[in-house]
């Protein structure tokens, strides 16, 4: 009967998936506009749709949300809906392998979901007070000095405070910097013994059975601290919020023991959470952390805390080899707990904390040591406990620095906010943004980073790269442009619109003075290559005996007859052989040269070389038509009036120069055709048009090349001589068109 009833239901599924896509492939909205008729039918269906998925849901749980009604209440359900139908799946993906036997060994502990305990949805609100606003001790992101530690007194200290926050000069690679107060103690202080002992794993407290403990003044601060320090080790993890603050801050802190789990407002006790120093850096208390790469860095930068004696579980799963590394892939294999990462990314600032975000927020610790138990076992048997406790001690020696102050050479042991003082690269180079618009970015960006320190805001908070990239791309240059260039436009650019257009304004000028920048320097660049500058005797030394070189060098390729050789021979002709311009120079080196000599043989050089461009621009053009060229003196008439004064008045200080010695022509061999030159003399005999052919009259085609012409008239029997038409290929059953090759 199931067999008979899924041949049934498959092919009503996929004609229904067919229509659906079909359907969502035209555009219904326009239909419904167009017709009152077709929209009443629209929201009737999608009315009983929504009755139908409630339906469902309710069967499935009592306690599932429940959808609404309407286009756009859907839309905004999607999201929900789609969670929840992944977590169905997944249910039902464990269900059946527990039937087909194929469930993993979990010692017959049943999978446990996050969503089982948590079923409240609360949005936290998009607009809240910033909780800075109520720090005793203010936010500096001014970066005026090196970070300096937060702490006040050193428990289980090995070197005092006093040798701890002294100021470190610069050095060749490394800024003057303090340096991490409980380094020393990291490297030196034994682990408690009970980490070296293979021990049976204690279990978990059950989920359901307790409760977190809040804390957010502090009396229950300090009975948290009593309860820690009677404890061999404990669990940590840290919320924190990046987006509305510049540098972030730390929301929440869960701490967990054997028997209780504590959730800690940071943001309340932010100024007094230093005294859990007396815990977080004794060595014979070991600190059970996940992935604490920025948990060190995040509890000292904010609340003065060192962690010393820490086991990272990530580090652990790294070396047993484990195919995933999160904290998920854990609890979910070691403690059958399958948590959400729907509040990952949540706004943790938010007080009081939802439910759902309560047991979130627990669930990263609260089976964190029966997980580190067994984490251990394994370790201590594959001999690989030593070098997880390296790497821990490795991380916990990590170290915050402000981006002005961070090393030169990078360091994985110091963390700074910003890796490069050049961010706008990155930009330019994500955004395909021309280099000329550098400055326009450069610019923009410093802007949104003031802005964002200034405000204790994050710069993506200020001014999303994307709305940089708009602006780079449109640069408006009135407020009302600025606003415009985008739909979502952030408040601190609406209400510095004026700022930003003067901005704009300016660096488009910048960029313009740089452009003219860099033609005046190409021009002057070109300039120095000019005849009309003045030579010192050194260079011209140097260009005679260039040019005497290449004299020998192209001395044979004058005489061939190879078209390149030709070419040279124009090009180079009256430089290599005619005694004038330079070579003039040289033969009067050993007199003093005056500047007047000088003018007068850069303007012989000049003429020469004009003369040269014209004479090889008809050359050119004669060989491709396949004239003949041969020897003959150059054309006066192509040289003006005003030129052959100024050759007279240049013959009264130079021997008179032979004029068919400026250029120098290669003869060719005759190809066959007259040379257009040679006939220049010769009297050219009239047209008579009369005689010639007339373009306009055709001619006649013989009837043997004639095609005929197709008569559909025509009998049966000349059919054949029809055009027959292509044949179509036939389609194949059961497919579309889109299918064909």
């Amino acid at each position: 009967m199931a067999e008979e009833s899924n041949e049934q239901l498959l092919p009503k599924v996929v004609g229904t998936v067919r229509a659906a896509a079909a359907l969502a492939a035209q555009d219904v909205d326009f239909y419904r506009s167009l017709d009152k008729g077709v929209a009443k039918s629209l929201d009737k269906t999608s009315n009983e749709l929504v009755s139908m998925i409630n339906s469902t849901l309710l069967c499935i749980d009592q306690n599932s949300r429940l959808l609404e009604g309407g286009k756009e209440k859907l839309e905004d359900s999607r999201k929900d809906f789609s969670n929840l139908m992944d977590n169905l799946f997944e249910k039902s993906d464990r269900s059946l392998d527990i039937l087909r036997g194929r469930a993993p060994d979990r010692k017959g502990a049943a999978l446990m979901y996050l969503d089982d305990a948590a079923r409240s949805d609360m949005i936290p609100a998009k607009r809240i007070l910033k909780p800075q606003v109520r720090f005793q001790r203010p936010i500096d992101n001014t970066e005026t000095h090196p970070f300096k530690p937060l702490l006040e007194n050193k428990p289980h200290a090995l070197r005092p405070l006093s040798d701890c926050v002294r100021l470190v000069q610069a050095d060749e690679d490394i800024p003057e910097h303090y340096p991490q107060p409980y380094e020393y103690e990291i490297e030196n202080q034994e682990y408690n013994e009970s980490i070296l002992k293979i021990a049976e794993p204690i279990p978990s407290k059950p989920w359901d059975g307790s409760e977190p403990v809040w804390v957010d003044n502090k009396e229950s601060l300090d009975s948290m601290l009593q309860d820690l320090k009677k404890s061999t080790e404990i669990a940590v993890d840290l919320e924190h919020h990046d987006y509305r603050s510049y540098y972030g801050i730390v929301c929440l802190m869960q701490v967990s023991t054997r028997q209780t789990d504590y959730l800690v407002d940071t943001l309340a006790l932010r100024d007094d959470l230093v005294v859990l120093n007396e815990v977080f850096a004794n060595p014979l208390i070991v600190k059970v952390f996940h992935g604490a790469f920025m948990d060190i860095i995040w509890l000292q930068r904010d609340l003065g805390l060192y962690i010393v004696s820490l086991f990272d579980t990530y580090h652990a799963s790294r070396a047993l080899g484990f195919p995933r590394h999160s904290l998920a892939y854990l609890l979910e294999t070691f403690a059958s707990f399958k948590t959400s990462k729907k509040y990952q990314l949540a706004d943790w600032r938010v007080r009081p904390l939802s439910k759902a975000m309560s047991a979130y927020a627990r669930a990263d610790t609260h089976f964190l040591l029966n997980i580190y138990d067994q984490l251990r076992n394994k370790l201590i048997i594959e001999n690989k406990l030593a070098g997880v406790l390296a790497e821990s001690r490795n991380v916990a020696k990590r170290s915050f620095q402000y981006s002005k102050y961070r090393p030169k050479v990078p360091n994985s042991s110091v963390y700074s906010p910003v890796d490069r003082a050049d961010g706008w690269k990155v930009l330019m180079n994500q955004y395909n943004i021309p280099l000329e618009k550098e400055i326009l970015v450069k610019n923009l960006y410093e802007w949104r980073d003031t802005i964002a320190r200034r405000d204790d805001e994050s710069p993506r908070y200020v001014m999303p790269n994307q709305l940089l990239a708009y602006l780079v791309d449109y640069t408006p240059l009135d407020p009302t442009g600025v606003i415009s260039v985008s739909p979502t436009v952030t408040d601190h650019v609406r209400t510095n619109a004026k700022a930003l257009a003067n901005l704009i304004v300016k660096s488009l000028q910048q960029i313009a003075d740089a452009g003219s920048d860099i033609k005046v320097e190409s021009v002057q660049h070109k300039d120095q290559h000019d005849l009309s500058q003045v030579l010192t005797v050194g260079q011209i030394e140097s260009q005679v005996s260039q040019f005497h070189d290449l004299s020998k060098a192209f001395k044979g390729l004058s005489q061939g007859t190879n078209s390149s050789n030709s070419s040279s021979s124009i090009i180079f002709g009256n430089i290599l052989h005619a005694p004038c311009g330079f070579v003039g120079y040289g033969r009067s080196l050993k007199k003093p040269v005056t500047d007047k000599q000088i003018e007068k043989r850069k303007l012989e050089l000049s003429e020469a070389l004009e003369f040269i461009d014209a004479e090889t621009a008809t050359t050119i053009q004669e060989e491709d038509r396949g004239s003949e060229l041969t020897h003959e003196p150059a054309d006066d008439k192509k040289v003006s009036e005003n030129d052959e004064s100024k050759k007279e008045e240049a013959k009264e200080t130079e021997p008179e120069e032979d004029k068919n010695e400026i250029i120098t022509l290669k003869k060719v061999k005759d190809r066959g055709k007259k040379s257009k030159r040679s006939n220049e003399s010769e009297p050219e005999e009239p047209i008579d048009y009369k005689k010639s052919k007339k373009i306009l009259e055709t001619e006649k085609k013989s009837k043997s090349t004639k095609k005929r012409a197709f008569d559909p008239y025509a009998a049966s029997n000349d059919a054949g001589n029809a055009p027959k038409p292509k044949k179509k290929r036939r389609m194949a059953r059961g497919k579309s068109a889109s299918f064909k090759r």
